[in-house]
């Protein structure tokens, strides 16, 4: 009966065995694989871009694709950077972009360039007194819609304050010439009380008769 009970238990520590061997791969393949497709899930995410299309004043405008959670300035940087044109002070850079978005860099008026123009030539301490009074004048009038040059024989006072160096004196000092003699070539303006060679030279380039 002993010897009975004894092949009893052989056969079933046996069997226990068998069954340890069958299961314990099985159980080690699926906690390999699980941690397979972690990582890969993982990779997939780090690699997951957006595509946002970037137009306007930049070096490079189009589709580029960005890390999601990305802001304005980080696009815009991916599209080369703004241009000297572009209106900076209308493109909120902080904002978060999305898929399928589009992030705009606004151009500069013709207006804001002679502005900009202007303050970057250096001027004689009058005439940056009369740029003073001319751009608070500008500031005070409703917004033109004056692009390209300024057209001597036709020209309002209002549109004339809007060259580089013009303030209203100047302006009406053009206006009460014209009356008299008008304006047979562009470089008739320096016969304008006021205006010398260096004035005209700013002028110049948005002038027409």
């Amino acid at each position: 009966m002993a010897q009975l009970n004894k092949k009893i238990m052989a056969v079933a520590v046996a069997v226990v065995f068998c069954l340890l061997a069958a299961f314990w791969p099985h159980e080690r393949e699926a906690d390999v694989l699980k941690i397979e497709q972690q990582a890969v899930t993982a990779s997939e995410k780090e690699e997951a871009k957006i595509t946002v299309y970037v137009s306007g004043a930049v070096a490079n405008p189009g589709l580029h694709e960005i890390a999601p959670g990305s802001r304005a300035v980080e696009v815009i940087a991916a599209a080369g950077g703004m241009t000297e044109e572009a209106n900076k002070d209308k493109v909120n850079l902080a904002k978060i972009c999305k898929d399928g978005m589009q992030v705009n860099v606004p151009r500069l008026s013709a207006k804001e360039r002679r502005r900009l123009a202007a303050e970057n030539t250096p001027a004689s301490s009058a005439e940056t007194a009369e740029q003073g009074s001319a751009s608070y004048n500008a500031a005070q009038k409703s917004e033109t819609a004056l692009t390209g040059k300024v057209h001597l024989n036709t020209a309002t006072a209002e549109e004339l304050e809007t060259l580089p160096g013009v303030g209203a004196v100047t302006a009406q000092r053009i206006v009460e010439y014209r009356s008299a003699h008008g304006f047979a070539r562009i470089e008739d303006l320096m016969n304008v009380k006021g205006i010398g060679q260096a004035k005209f030279k700013k002028m110049q380039p948005w002038l027409d008769l």
